[in-house]
């Protein structure tokens, strides 16, 4: 399995005034993910951007701030350029509101917590992992996180194949595009940097991103009334299929079960699509497969994949719609019908072969062998006697 290097940065910091301009309403982790095979590649052209668009200097949000165009000038000069996006959101307002996390309001709290959240969603993500941190004094994020690396010398056998690295950003263009990402971040979710100018950044990086997770995970993150499906769902079905997802992510966040971490990995993504533009569109298996490519499932099958992950969260209530086109969240009733329609094209004719077969064998044998008749068939058999 081939390692996967990722290089973190943060946007925002410690701090509860949230009415203050100068407070960020928002705590983002970004860990830009690189395969190892495309290190050299990957330095090599980010080295090139920085270059161009900062001369001497590092690549930093801050110095582009609110040019816009400027930066989607540089934002556009990424899709070549062979890296992934992960991104922790936190939002401050909601953690107070919390009752379950007051505690975030110390700051050594807060710092361990965002720590620990970080490094669970990428270890469950990336068996293979090294993860490359500014080491830079001056930042207090980065201050508590040497910390707790330091005070976990077990965590390459607590994570598994797991290793961590300290850099200084001026020296390590990984870091720098972190930095550049999470900054980018700022402007669609703090509240004091949103601004009706700026453009829809969650959809020019969509396809260099595999999840932006948000924090607290409760239901109140997500508002249908304000999502990208405002005029396009059915409420009541939108809210239940969410609602059923977010409470398997829920109960299942701390599993160990191999299985159980890949279902909750693919059920991550088919959420971030469902609440950023993407829920009217399907998601083809192979694109959900690739979430696990860093897992111990990353050679499934496609057999498998449907039936170990999108039939077992099946079985556990979460409610996943599917066609030709592939797999998605629901948000209105005629995606529940592609559900029903493309399952019972496979579902009837197989019901009809069956029964068939149970008939020619009964009329064979003068009703005297029933192929239904062990007590396994008992649902099958009185479903066919209904008919």
């Amino acid at each position: 399995m081939e390692r996967v290097y990722a290089f973190t940065d943060e946007y925002g910091a410690f701090g509860w005034d949230l009415d203050n301009s100068s407070v960020s309403t928002h705590f983002i982790i970004t860990a830009i993910i690189v395969k190892e095979s495309d290190l050299n590649n990957f330095a090599s052209k980010v080295e090139s951007l920085r270059v161009k668009h900062f001369q001497t200097g590092e690549i930093k949000s801050s110095k582009i701030a609110g040019e816009h165009n400027r930066r989607l000038r540089i934002l556009a000069e990424l899709q070549d350029i062979p890296f992934s996006i992960f991104s922790v959101c936190v939002d401050k307002k909601k953690c107070l509101e919390s009752m379950s996390m007051k505690g975030l309001q110390y700051k050594k709290t807060f710092y361990k917590f965002m720590n620990n959240i970080v490094h669970r969603e990428l270890r469950r993500a990336f068996e293979t992992i090294t993860v490359v941190a500014d080491e830079i004094g001056s930042n207090e994020y980065m201050q508590s996180f040497c910390r707790y690396v330091s005070n976990h010398q077990d965590l390459p056998d607590l994570f598994g194949d797991a290793q961590f690295r300290f850099e200084s950003s001026k020296n390590d263009v990984g870091i720098q595009l972190a930095d550049l990402i999470s900054g980018t971040l700022a402007y669609v979710f703090d509240q004091h940097k949103k601004a009706d100018d700026a453009p829809d950044y969650l959809q020019i990086l969509r396809n260099k991103t595999i999840r932006i997770e948000p924090y607290p995970k409760t239901y109140d993150n997500y508002v249908l009334e304000k999502s990208a499906i405002a005029e396009d769902y059915d409420e009541d079905i939108a809210k239940l299929c969410f609602a059923q997802a977010v409470k398997f992510i829920e109960h299942n966040a701390n599993e160990d079960d191999p299985e159980i971490k890949a279902q909750v990995i693919v059920l991550q993504y088919l959420l971030f699509r469902f609440m950023n533009n993407d829920t009217r569109g399907y998601i083809y298996t192979q694109e959900l497969k690739e979430q696990l490519s860093n897992t111990e499932l990353s050679n499934i099958k496609d057999t498998a994949f449907r039936m170990r992950i999108i039939g077992k969260l099946r079985d556990s209530g979460v409610i996943i719609a599917s066609s030709q086109k592939g797999y998605k969240i629901p948000s209105k009733q005629s995606e529940l019908y592609d559900f029903i329609n493309h399952d019972a094209k496979i579902v009837i004719p197989m019901l009809a072969r069956l029964k068939k077969c149970r008939d020619l064998v009964k009329l064979s044998t003068a009703n005297e062998l029933d192929l239904l008749a062990h007590t396994e068939y008992d649902q099958l058999r009185e479903y066919f006697d209904r008919c």
